[in-house]
């Protein structure tokens, strides 16, 4: 009797691992809907800085008060798995531009980082100043350590967390230092849209973000003249001017130069790219309130309306990536005595290099943007001094010409 229970009960434990799995070959439910997409991410955010912002305090003197904020953005792409088990991308990342003092003119390092996954204009920006070139995409993976998880977050949030990794980091004034970077993410019907806020730190950044999807992910188009880079966007930008241990800033103040450290600026516009690949764009600016730095003479112009050419970045190679990423310049075409763009007589041809990312349904023809340098002929593709950023909204296929509301991308 033991023996055939004894058998009874092997034979019961031989079916048992031999049936097949109910579960076996079944996909893993994702931990959360925006598993599978990819988006566009548009950073912003502040933190203190110990030295004050000209214009913050001028009616004590030009030092202003302690505690100015240093404004931070960033702009990138992610991309995750359908189980979100791998997460990779690339991001663009500006803490108070190129600070390189915290106690005074002569004074020690900063708390500033300027960093992307790659750099671009090296050649043509060490020919006038070794800054070793400025931050862009490559459209390369530059995130590790990414996961997505949701055990012990508040209801309906999800922890989202990736370093960040550069290629061009500080202008090679310091070793280049990964970002690490958690955020809690509440998502939106659809996941079409993601918003978010870093997790609470003592070192982190504090920074909210919004990601748009992308469609369709990874097969991006690259060329002007074709989605999404066609037709016509409006442009909206808002940027804070670094504080005066920029040294973009501190050299325009020692040169007598009417600007404002650690003011603020809006820009609205538009901008066209025609199906022949050319672009030209109008953009208002406004900024600093006619606020003068102490000792400085005159009045600042304070709106500015600048129309401009644009196209991908001619110098370093491919410009534009399948991940939706694109490295562009910008170059203003008033006239040097136009004066209704003052931006123009800044040693012509003056303007800007952006780098942008796309996204949007059905082809990904708005964009997330940021300023990561300006040009003229004297010092041709310098640190911003600024951290700003745009956003473009698709406008139409207007890609034939439009003249009476040029722009694009």
């Amino acid at each position: 009797m033991k023996r055939q229970l004894l058998f009874l009960i092997l034979a019961g434990g031989l079916a048992l691992m031999t049936a097949p799995n109910a579960n076996a070959g079944k996909p893993v439910k994702p931990p959360v809907g925006y598993c599978g997409n990819n988006y566009a991410m548009l950073m912003t955010g502040y933190e203190p800085n110990q030295l004050p912002a000209s214009g913050s305090g001028n009616i004590f003197g030009p030092g202003g008060f302690n505690g100015a904020l240093t404004a931070i953005v960033g702009i990138g792409v992610i991309q995750f798995s359908k189980d979100c088990s791998t997460i990779s991308g690339e991001l663009i990342y500006n803490d108070g531009d190129l600070q390189f003092r915290d106690d005074g003119p002569m004074g020690g390092p900063g708390v500033g980082v300027s960093a992307g996954p790659a750099a671009c204009y090296s050649a043509q920006a060490e020919a006038i100043i070794p800054f070793g070139g400025l931050p862009c995409f490559d459209g390369g993976n530059h995130f590790t350590g990414g996961s997505v998880t949701t055990a012990g977050e508040p209801p309906g949030l999800s922890l989202l967390q990736f370093t960040a990794n550069f290629g061009f980091y500080d202008f090679n004034l310091v070793p280049a230092a990964p970002l690490p970077l958690a955020f809690n993410i509440q998502e939106t019907n659809g996941d079409t849209t993601l918003v978010g806020n870093t997790v609470p730190s003592p070192t982190a950044p504090v920074l909210t973000l919004t990601m748009q999807q992308q469609s369709p992910p990874n097969r991006i188009p690259t060329t002007f003249g074709k989605a999404p880079y066609v037709g016509n966007d409006a442009i909206t930008c808002t940027g804070n001017g670094a504080n005066e241990d920029d040294l973009i800033v501190a050299v325009q103040i020692l040169l007598g130069a009417e600007t404002v450290a650690g003011s603020y600026g809006t820009a609205v516009g538009s901008v066209n790219i025609g199906l022949n690949g050319q672009a030209s764009g109008l953009l208002s600016f406004n900024s600093n309130d006619n606020l003068l730095v102490s000792g400085a003479t005159g009045t600042p112009p304070n709106n500015s309306d600048c129309t401009f050419s644009e196209q991908l970045d001619p110098f370093d190679g491919p410009a534009a990536f399948a991940d939706g990423t694109s490295n562009l310049v910008s170059t203003i075409t008033n006239s040097a005595t136009d004066p209704t763009c003052t931006n123009a007589a800044n040693a012509p041809p003056a303007g800007f290099t952006t780098s942008q990312v796309a996204w949007g349904s059905p082809s990904n023809q708005n964009a997330y943007a940021t300023v990561t340098g300006l040009t003229d002929s004297q010092f041709p593709f310098v640190p911003p001094g600024e951290m700003s950023t745009c956003t473009h909204l698709f406008d139409g296929p207007k890609a034939n010409g439009n003249q009476n509301n040029p722009g694009h991308q």
